[in-house]
């Protein structure tokens, strides 16, 4: 029979490879984006109208109703007018407003740069349009609308009786004004789509703050409750978004929104695109209430920044997903080290040197637990031969073998389990730091040393198809390096079970954010430092001998 330590271990060894298979397609291989005109990017705000002309079988906008938001089937193409557009800009997007449907077309983020050429532009390749209508005859989703700017900075929509007048902010805020609407209407917030190949799906969600609860669900989610038309929920909600790794777009109303109807979304196949499947995203509309016909929202369509989301007003930043199991979703953790990490970067230009500081912080707070750690285990190794006697003398009776070996703990005043205390502690911290590295979007594009980009995997070559991480590999040595350092405890097979560990850590760092496997390589020396220093440090039973 296993002992309790053996058990530990093996659970320790599943959890880590139940993680792995929740981040197994992180492996990131960036593809152009299909690159827009790009617009001046002066302060001013411009608006620009043109007209494109209809082909003979163009498929108009997918109809949307209160249980759906893409219809099962497609409809049949039909013919329909030419198509006018207007493009209001400023320093930060570029926006696209249709007359089909009578919304937004796309949003190109021109502070940041796609895989390839161009920028990241969101609801690209989506088949409705942003802040487009739900359940209102005649100015729905296939209705055709008039657009006219009226200044540099605004648009006016019609259709019917119903009008639509947005106008952009200084950034990634538009204000929309619907009028001539019924006491409640749909609103589509865009749709969420991967910004390169290997997006995992866990990252394209439907999002919205219910009270003090924040909910979300993600695309495998998404699909399911659709097959099975789960996907209108009841909610009372200030705002709902939809979002990517990096980036949400986010409609907030007057009041609570009523219900969410959320649903995939079959995206533009890109020319790079070497998947077989062709994109999938996430689309959803909020359902509000109106006054008199009328309907004010603000739609953020930006990058996932936690100062600009929190700035909005109504726990916005909860888009960030910085919550987890570990600390009952609260976020507490990842905020924590998110806000250090800031705080560390205003000391060091780059943030790479702002994880390594960081990291070199919770050291000095985890050192005590480490350090009792390593005492535990130097007064165990002294009783590994007494511990072996009862081994060998008990070697048919597992259960008197154990019982023994924790009467001998007891004795000396032993805890078995002190030597795993530093890597449970440490634990929340992983998951939390591995949040906030996932959805930072500070660390996007950012260099450090051989590292191209904090937000991926620090690939330098591709041999075989199979990418080469320098960082991975010397954490793996670093790893290998404290277990030999590390005082040998337990019998010879858990010894072997442990040999295991550097292994199992490597697959799950390997295809993990680089910035990730940075702080967890730092942290791995600084142990190995602290180890060092601890062993060579005469203990408490050797310095009473002296005396």
């Amino acid at each position: 029979m296993m002992d309790k330590k053996t058990i530990a271990v093996m659970f320790a060894a599943l959890l880590g490879l139940f993680v792995l298979s929740q981040v197994s397609n992180l492996i990131y291989k960036p593809i152009p984006k299909r690159a827009m005109p790009v617009a001046a990017t002066n302060a001013t705000a411009t608006a620009i109208v043109s007209n494109t002309v209809a082909g003979n079988a163009v498929a108009p906008a997918t109809a949307v109703t209160a249980t759906n938001v893409a219809a099962a089937t497609k409809p049949a193409p039909v013919e329909r007018p030419a198509e006018q557009t207007v493009a209001l800009s400023n320093d930060f997007i570029r926006v696209v407003f249709t007359s089909w449907g009578g919304g937004i077309r796309s949003v190109e983020l021109l502070k940041h740069k796609a895989g390839g050429d161009g920028h990241i532009t969101l609801n690209e390749g989506a088949p409705d349009t942003a802040l487009g209508l739900v359940g209102v005859a005649g100015a729905d989703l296939n209705a055709e609308f008039k657009l006219e700017a009226t200044g540099p900075s605004s648009v006016v929509m019609r259709a019917g009786n119903v009008t639509k007048t947005v106008t952009l902010g200084k950034d990634y805020l538009l204000d929309a004004v619907i009028e001539g609407v019924t006491p409640s209407v749909g609103v589509v917030i865009g749709a969420a789509e991967p910004t390169y190949e290997k997006e995992a799906p866990m990252y394209l969600n439907a999002d919205w703050q219910d009270g003090p609860k924040w909910s979300n669900r993600d695309l495998d989610v998404v699909s399911k409750r659709t097959g099975k038309g789960q996907n209108r929920e009841l909610i009372s909600a200030r705002w709902v978004a939809v979002k990517s790794q990096y980036f949400a777009m986010v409609l907030t109303g007057p009041t609570n929104a009523t219900a969410i109807t959320y649903s995939p979304v079959d995206l533009p196949r890109p020319k790079d695109w070497t998947a077989k499947e062709s994109p999938r995203g996430v689309t959803a509309f909020g359902e509000w209430p109106t006054s008199g016909g009328k309907l004010s929202v603000s739609l953020y369509a930006g990058p996932k920044e936690y100062e600009r989301l929190s700035a909005l007003g109504q726990s916005q930043m909860e888009v960030m997903d910085f919550g987890s199991w570990m600390d009952g979703y609260t976020g507490f953790f990842g905020l924590v080290l998110f806000k250090g990490m800031a705080w560390c970067h205003k000391l060091a230009p780059n943030y790479g040197m702002a994880i390594i500081l960081v990291t070199i912080l919770l050291k000095i707070v985890f050192w005590p637990i480490q350090a009792k750690s390593i005492k535990s285990m130097k007064e165990m190794q002294k009783f590994q031969p007494q511990m072996q006697k009862v081994r060998e003398k008990y070697k048919d009776d597992a259960q008197r073998m154990n019982a023994e070996i924790m009467k001998l703990y007891k004795e000396h005043k032993i805890n078995p389990f002190s030597g795993c205390l530093p890597m449970l502690v440490q634990f929340p911290v992983l998951i939390a730091f591995y949040k906030v590295l996932s959805n930072a979007i500070e660390l996007r594009g950012t260099s450090f040393l051989w590292i191209k980009d904090l937000a991926l995997p620090d690939t330098v070559a591709t041999v075989m198809s199979v990418p080469i991480n320098p960082l991975p590999l010397l954490m793996t040595g670093a790893t290998v390096l404290q277990q030999r350092m590390t005082p040998s405890t337990g019998d010879a097979q858990q010894q072997k079970m442990m040999m295991f560990m550097p292994l199992i850590m490597l697959f799950f760092f390997y295809p993990s954010a680089s910035g990730l496997v940075l702080y967890w390589t730092v942290q791995q020396v600084l142990s190995i430092a602290q180890q060092w220093w601890s062993m060579r440090k005469p203990d408490d039973t050797a310095l009473a001998t002296a005396k």
